[in-house]
């Protein structure tokens, strides 16, 4: 029985001591137990237990780092972890080793001073290390790049002023002082023609020179304050500068234009060289090179493309009416004759980075759609420009208005990168010295010219660099004659197309468009006399008063001056006997008055003989014309004698015999006879002198009549 009543009870035995497990592991850990005996299940269990959360531990840790490592990375980079998305690749977690490497090599927590000498040696090894990581990363983080570039420019700074404390001598040369002493109001000019004497010029000139160098009615522009600008070190260091310099590739020449640009700098270069040897695309090449030349791309900011891209559109507006003399080989002429005026006589040293933009910008673009006619032919036929800008400078405010309108597209803006301050300062230079092309301006700019250079204050720099471009615009005749004699032809061909739309059109021939009645010499002579040689004269004059303060000769010749002057002061008047050193005289080298004498010497020669031909044809037209007459009042005279002739003449017979006619005989009255007699002894008695003198007026007679011949065979061929 007892074993039975056992065997019955183990069940509630087995769940009891279920019970017994489950009430021990719901237990607390943390609840204090004594044991009175460890087993060795114990012993395996807690050593798990301790493993377990070692790895744990280990790898709460390695996810702390990492997530520590990529907030720093964060804040390096500025950029923002998203979360991955469900099917894409896993991410790369943290940064890579160059990640790392470019981090700590550009840290700028342990920089020096900047005011410190280890300072200049730091940052130029910043500058070398952002350089390698762009070309071999491509890129460097922007809050990176900032710190570094920031710590370069405090540094540079230091260094700028420094040496402009040192050098304030020097920096006050460039600057401007004060505005412009004159009401800048431009002088009626009609007083200027008075002065030439009737018998100088043929009418014709004169009157192409009133029309085209001369206004009706004075002009006002208000003066304003020169701005004073000054563009540090600083500028040409900073990141978007260094960036863009990297990423732009430089233009290779053929070898035919990079022989040509050697002789880019001469006064007179060859544009229609380099116009055929770039196929059409002189001007894009010649102010490309010159602002390369001048650092403009880099001090600026200017893309290669995007100014490839500018001059091609200006390349396009100068062929849209296929002119022969304003075209884009014009535009390219003035721009290298501008270059040439600032470097050969250093100009350029006297101007600011953002006025030399402004220079070439305005000599590549003054002339940019031009149609090919006179402002004068614009107003007098109603076109659509002349009524836009009121009859005044109306060519010229329409380059000016293209230009910039083209630089609206993003594509275009060579002007994008440059300050706000600084365009306005570029527009306003561009403006003033595009306007100053209209010939109308011509002699107002002359004589304002002459009152500044009587005046010890400063030059305004608007002015002067507008007579320089206006100068430029003209200086064709101050060229050697090759190159004079080419555009000269282009010039009047252009003329006498506009003469052929003018007679289209009912309105009378502006002066030099007739193509028949136009002498081009003496139209030359004129040019170069009343035009063209005053305004070279005028900008020498200037440019000796601009150039000697800053020019290496210049300093030397006024030290020399005030030494003079000083002994002078000190030693009182010289005695009798004494030779006082005459001051030395600063000039710029005129290149262009051999050339301007040396033409006008060859025009004259061409003149003389086209006043030879004009003479010659003037003859033989009044001659024939008298032929003419008379032979409409001799036709009823020469009907009735020839009429006689034939009744009179012999007559063939059947037999084969000659018949007499009734031919007239001579009269035989004493009177006849007497008069034949007196003749025959005038002419017996004629002296040698008489005989030769009638040969004499014959060989004059028959060398008209061969010049004649001759003119009138050559303007056949020519087309006229």
């Amino acid at each position: 029985m007892a074993d039975s009543k056992h065997l019955s009870q183990r069940p509630n035995l087995r769940a009891h001591r279920g019970r017994r497990r489950e009430s021990r592991r719901k237990s607390s850990i943390f609840e204090e137990k004594t044991i009175d005996i460890v087993s060795p299940g114990h012993l395996v269990g807690a050593t798990n237990h301790v493993f377990c959360m070692g790895r744990r531990f280990a790898t709460a840790y390695q996810c702390l780092e990492r997530s520590a490592i990529t907030r720093h990375w964060k804040s390096v980079s500025g950029k923002r972890l998203t979360p991955r998305k469900k099917g894409s690749p896993p991410r790369r977690q943290g940064p890579s080793k160059e990640d790392l490497t470019m981090s700590l090599e550009l840290c700028t927590d342990d920089l020096p001073p900047t005011d410190s000498l280890e300072a200049l040696e730091k940052a130029s090894k910043r500058i070398r290390k952002i350089c390698t990581f762009l070309q071999s990363r491509g890129n460097v983080p922007s809050n990176l790049l900032k710190r570094n570039l920031h710590y370069i420019a405090d540094v540079l700074d230091i260094v700028v002023t420094d040496d402009a404390s040192t050098d304030s001598r020097k920096t006050k040369v460039q600057q401007d002082t004060k505005n412009d002493p004159s009401k800048d109001r431009f002088i009626d000019e009609d007083d200027e023609l008075s002065e030439v004497e009737p018998d100088a010029v043929p009418m014709e000139v004169r009157d192409w020179l009133a029309s085209t160098f001369t206004r009706s009615a004075s002009v006002t522009k208000s003066g304003e304050k020169e701005k004073k600008t000054f563009r540090s070190i600083v500028q040409a260091v900073r990141a978007a500068n260094l960036v863009d310099r990297m990423s732009t590739s430089a233009v290779t020449y053929p070898p035919t234009v990079m022989k040509l640009f050697k002789q880019l700098d001469d006064w007179s270069f060859d544009v229609f060289a380099l116009n055929e040897a770039t196929n059409g695309q002189a001007l894009r090449y010649v102010t490309y090179e010159i602002m390369m030349r001048y650092d403009l791309l880099a001090k600026f900011k200017i893309g290669v493309g995007t100014l490839f891209n500018f001059l091609e559109a200006l390349e396009v507006g100068y062929s849209k009416y296929q002119n022969p003399y304003h075209n884009l080989v014009h535009g390219a002429d003035v721009t290298q004759t501008m270059h040439s005026i600032l470097f050969q006589t250093g100009l350029v040293q006297w101007l600011t980075d953002v006025e030399i933009f402004a220079v070439v910008f305005s000599a590549a673009i003054h002339d940019f759609e031009h149609t090919g006619e006179t402002n004068n032919f614009h107003v007098m036929s109603r076109t659509e420009t002349a009524l836009v800008y009121n009859d005044r400078a109306v060519q010229e405010n329409h380059h000016i208005s293209a230009a910039f309108r083209l630089m609206t597209d993003d594509n275009l803006n060579i002007v994008y990168n440059m300050s706000k301050d600084d365009y306005k300062d570029f527009r306003t230079l561009v403006i003033d010295m595009v306007l100053a092309t209209d010939m109308s301006y011509h002699f107002a700019q002359v004589k304002q010219m002459k009152s500044l250079l009587s005046c010890p204050d400063n030059i305004d720099k608007a002015k002067a660099l507008s007579l320089v471009l206006h100068t430029a615009d003209i200086s064709h005749p101050a060229k050697n004659w090759i190159l004079h004699e080419h555009w000269t032809e282009l010039l009047m061909e252009e003329f006498f197309r506009q003469g052929d739309k003018e007679q289209e059109l009912g309105l009378p021939f502006s002066p030099l468009c007739d193509r028949k009645t136009t002498m081009v010499a003496s139209s030359q002579i004129g040019f170069i006399d009343f035009i063209v040689q005053p305004s070279f004269e005028i900008m020498s004059d200037m440019l000796d008063k601009v150039v000697a303060p800053i020019s290496p000769r210049g300093s030397l010749a006024n030290q020399s001056n005030a030494t003079i002057s000083e002994k002078v002061e000190g030693e009182g008047s010289p005695q009798n006997g004494d030779q006082s050193e005459e001051p030395f005289e600063f000039k710029v080298d005129r290149v262009w008055d051999g050339h301007l004498t040396g033409n006008k010497v060859k025009w004259k020669e061409l003149s003389t003989k086209d006043q030879a031909e004009k003479e010659a044809r003037e003859k033989a037209a009044q001659k024939e014309k008298a032929d003419s007459e008379a032979q409409t009042q001799n036709t009823p005279d020469d009907k009735a004698e020839d009429k006689k002739d034939r009744e009179s003449s012999p007559k063939i017979t059947a037999n084969g015999t000659v018949s007499p006619g009734d031919a007239v005989k001579p009269s035989t009255s004493p009177e006849n006879d007497e008069q034949a007699s007196t003749k025959e002894e005038a002419v017996g008695k004629a002296s040698p002198e008489h005989v030769e003198k009638r040969s004499t007026e014959g060989e004059k007679k028959g060398s008209i009549d061969s010049i004649t011949v001759k003119s009138v065979t050559k303007r056949k061929e020519s087309g006229v």
